[in-house]
């Protein structure tokens, strides 16, 4: 089994940004004087920073359990997906076409998976991101799942041929193929 986290260094800045974005949505509250316009305006903005700030702690404290038999989710719950009963995979780059040309590690990929009711994400910035990946594909092939044509280039973009029996990324020993 291994546990992967979201470290620190990569949620520093969501936490500055809704950090900031609460305080100058709360400052504008309390400041100027109040009017619909305003309230709906810089309220709307205070609530999306502060949900933007929670998002962010849920990731913090989130931690994902690996195994050959599925994949376990602790956070805020706890959640499990066993991989026989994995239904659909879905994996998305966020980011300009600039970015995606450049394959510097600009912009980010988030993984959903789902199957057994249910639904788990993560972005590319957790721990072991790529061999959560490769394992899902591995599942998604012996249960028989189709990945769409975006899916499968972008795991084609972190080198794991959906389509082919490959070794895990950095040839894992706890993970066989």
């Amino acid at each position: 089994m291994r546990v992967f986290r979201y470290p620190l260094r990569a949620l520093v800045g969501d936490y500055i940004r809704s950090s900031i974005g609460v305080a100058v949505g709360l400052s504008v509250l309390l400041t100027v004087p109040a009017s619909t316009t305003i309230i709906v305006i810089f309220g709307g903005v205070t609530l999306a920073f502060l949900i933007f700030g929670l998002r962010t702690v849920q990731h913090h404290v989130m931690q994902v359990a690996l195994t050959e038999e599925g994949l376990g989710c602790r956070d805020f719950r706890t959640r499990a997906l066993p991989w026989d009963d994995l239904s659909l995979v879905k994996l998305r780059f966020f980011g300009t076409r600039k970015q995606a040309a450049r394959d510097d590690g600009s912009g980010f990929m988030q993984i959903t998976l789902k199957g057994a009711g249910v639904s788990m994400t993560f972005e590319s910035s957790l721990e072991g991101f790529e061999l959560l990946a490769w394992r899902a594909t591995k599942a998604a092939r012996d249960n028989g799942v189709s990945l769409d044509p975006a899916t499968a280039g972008n795991f084609l973009q972190l080198g794991i041929d959906a389509d082919g029996d490959v070794p895990p990324p950095g040839n894992d020993p706890d993970f066989s193929h």
